[in-house]
């Protein structure tokens, strides 16, 4: 884990601000509330705006960044896709969604609440910006922005209103518009209790994924360095 970093996102309503910094990815964050969106499981993208991230000083610079992760491999947690939360006394729904940048990588969050313990995921490389998101094997329209995608999915409602919980509030789509990596993080499907979201990439970069708690969520950094 690594300490601060800044976070800023454009949400279909209105947007969410994390900041901070540091020489590599932590678990540290600071956040303000997320935009209110509709509740069905399979979202069509709406117009949003467009935020200028906030600057902060750099505490070393793109030369002291250190590398991580993998740019063209899938990872995943044992058993993913079996390892669903949605029963009840260990489900788990979505609350928010929101990005960061920083010097050295991009950061997605999917912040989740309920008893359940880490839902089963898989992030896959695309080199395309589209790919299947829900049980139709269709590629979902329109595309993500930027020229590369990475698919990722994780076995829980992001509505709660599906298994008789809280329904879904937060960001439906994300444009950053000045990031270095992420261009974009939609929620693309849902489907027999996994949830899919895009987020699109300017291009393909290695990733690494945490899963963290206090509050439950599930993390992607994105080399930008």
């Amino acid at each position: 884990m690594r300490a601060g970093w800044r976070w800023s996102a454009a949400v279909i309503v209105t947007a969410a601000l994390l900041t901070g910094c540091s020489s590599t990815p932590g678990p540290v964050e600071s956040r303000t509330p997320s935009a209110v969106a509709s509740a069905s499981p399979t979202p069509a993208p709406s117009p949003t705006a467009t935020p200028t991230p906030a600057t902060t000083a750099s505490s070393g610079g793109a030369s002291a960044c250190e590398g991580f992760g993998t740019a063209d491999a899938s990872t995943s947690s044992a058993d993913w896709s079996s390892q669903l939360r949605t029963a009840p006394g260990e489900a788990l729904w979505g609350v928010t969604m929101r990005v960061g940048t920083h010097d050295c990588y991009d950061r997605w969050v999917f912040e989740l609440t309920g008893p359940g313990s880490m839902p089963g995921w898989s992030v896959t490389p695309i080199a395309a910006s589209t790919f299947p998101g829900d049980g139709s094997g269709e590629d979902f329209s329109p595309d993500l922005q930027g020229g590369a995608s990475l698919d990722v999915a994780f076995g829980a409602w992001f509505d709660g209103s599906r298994i008789d919980h809280a329904p879904y509030k937060g960001p439906r789509q994300i444009l950053t518009g000045a990031f270095p990596a992420i261009q974009e993080a939609r929620i693309v499907g849902a489907f027999e209790g996994i949830t899919h979201v895009g987020i699109g990439l300017d291009k393909a970069r290695p990733y690494k994924v945490t899963w963290l708690t206090d509050p439950k969520r599930l993390v992607i950094d994105i080399f930008t360095g």
